[in-house]
């Protein structure tokens, strides 16, 4: 299979297992607090969130691992490929034995001196769903490196079957609960935690049977310091980032509840719901395009890696914008529609955060180039804690008694001024010219992004009946789709799609 196909193969595995797992996902949950009860739910979402920050750690190590495997994949060192997966998989054992070490020496703080709040009948309940859910994120860690590796190797569409198979098997067995009287609850503990085994033993066993670099139990020779220093200074710097991220989001929550209460936190839950929900189409490009970019520069071919890189800001642009711009004319029937009463403020706050999205994915393909790179320090720092700096300065203005509408609009304000900083960076320290930049990002996107404006906004200003937002959501893809095929995409691209359709 050819990268074209293969990168159109893989973004459409990527789009197809999300929106399986998120139609799975909100059944299962309907019938898991059928099963269990508000409490009983409500306890287990309590004890899994004391790990919360577990899973950055181990989305900071994917992303760190593919990265330095599809480089060396680049670079074609099969000696180097298989030092890097086995340094890879001894880190992820040693920093999933020790987290889960420090979290069983908690148990006695956690649950026997009132750190939190739960029925004494519960607490011994409560001791086995924490040990399981340990349990869960320790396969969690040990399943990342091999998911690293079929992400290296681009078989996304691998990596989507089991993914769903997780969604399906979740929702199967939660049936199971219904057997039983009591210790619901640790049962439901066990079941993801033995869906989390299968995912281990699905994506470990494939890989070695298919990628000779997959070592299972790699000799103590093979630990390298130099590698094992790289990967932890790099996870590092992708662990920062992501944590930048956490903090401006829940920041925000809680700077918002300090001013104005809880009304308006259902107000941002409801728009962060929003924002989260409409990033994965980008997303599946990301994850599909990351692997050829880095192998790119691990070949030593900069220019390309610079082209990947940025038609990777104009389809994740053009992609997110034929959702997000018919959501920003339609998000007051939409909120309506989804929800029986809409918080205060939720409409305006869905505008401010949808912007955003669509300003991130214009440089968005600047940070994978960056990533490729491989100097990322000085990038994370620049870029990511400009993100993080909207949640004090949102504080300030709220106490010089500025709106909420101000306040939120500064989350906007750093967004874009974050991206604007990746592209001075990757001209300086990436070769990328800002002609390039404009002309194969700015100028291909423009057009169809009037094209969809004016199409949302003539549908909202002369139609008028319910469920109109159906009608301008279809209208804005099928016209959208006709605009970025007829002018955002390249004399290039339009053939390669014509060549993927007959072929079919």
């Amino acid at each position: 299979m050819n990268p074209s196909t293969r990168l159109v193969v893989n973004t459409i595995a990527q789009n197809v297992r999300t929106i399986i797992n998120v139609v799975l996902s909100l059944y299962s949950t309907r019938i898991v607090m059928h099963a269990l009860g508000l409490s009983d739910y409500g306890i287990y979402m309590l004890v899994a969130g004391i790990v919360t920050l577990l899973p950055y750690l181990v989305n900071a190590l994917i992303i760190t691992t593919q990265r330095h495997l599809s480089f060396a994949y680049g670079q074609g060192d099969i000696s180097n490929i298989k030092l890097i997966f086995a340094n890879s998989y001894l880190l992820h054992w040693l920093f999933g034995g020790l987290l889960a070490l420090l979290a069983i020496s908690l148990v006695s703080y956690v649950f026997d001196y009132g750190f939190l709040n739960i029925e004494p009948v519960k607490i011994l309940e409560s001791k086995y769903v924490y040990s399981l859910v340990l349990t869960a994120v320790f396969f969690t860690f040990i399943t990342a490196p091999f998911r690293s590796l079929l992400i290296a190797h681009e078989n996304i569409v691998y990596i989507s079957i089991v993914d769903v198979l997780d969604g399906v098997l979740k929702l199967a067995l939660v049936f199971c609960l219904f057997l039983i009287e009591e210790w619901r609850l640790p049962l439901y503990a066990l079941i993801i935690a033995a869906i989390q085994l299968f995912n281990l033993l699905m994506l470990a066993g494939y890989s070695k049977l298919h990628y000779p670099e997959c070592i299972l139990m790699p000799n103590i020779k093979l630990f390298k310091k130099a590698v094992t220093k790289k990967i932890i200074g790099f996870a590092t710097w992708t662990l920062y980032s992501t944590l930048c991220i956490y903090f401006r989001n829940q920041g925000y929550a809680v700077v918002l509840n300090r001013f104005f209460g809880t009304i308006i936190n259902a107000a941002y839950g409801v728009a962060t719901q929003v924002f989260g929900s409409t990033q994965f189409l980008s997303e599946a490009i990301v994850n599909a395009v990351r692997p050829q970019v880095v192998m790119a520069e691990g070949s030593g071919n900069r220019q390309l890696m610079l082209n990947l890189a940025l038609k990777a800001c104009k389809y994740c642009f053009l992609v997110s914008a034929l959702c997000v711009i018919p959501l920003i004319f339609e998000i007051g029937p939409v909120l309506r529609f989804w929800l029986d009463n809409v918080p205060p403020y939720a409409d305006v706050f869905c505008r401010i955060l949808l912007l955003s999205v669509l300003c991130d994915q214009i440089t968005i393909g600047l940070n994978i180039a960056n990533t490729a790179i491989g100097k990322i320090r000085n990038f994370t720092i620049l870029v990511f804690t400009t993100k993080a700096l909207s949640v004090p300065v949102s504080y300030f203005l709220l106490v010089r008694g500025e709106s909420v509408e101000t306040a939120m609009l500064a989350f906007l304000v750093f967004e874009i001024l974050s991206g604007i900083i990746r592209v001075p960076y990757l001209m300086h320290n990436g070769g990328m010219r800002f002609r390039s930049f404009v002309s194969e990002v700015i100028l291909r996107i423009v057009p169809s992004c009037i094209v969809m404006c004016t199409v949302c906004y003539a549908s909202c200003r002369w139609l008028c009946f319910d469920f109109r937002f159906l009608v301008t959501g279809c209208l804005n893809v099928l016209l959208g789709v006709g605009a970025i095929f007829l002018i955002s995409a390249t004399s290039q691209e339009r053939r390669k799609v014509m060549n993927l359709i007959m072929r079919k």
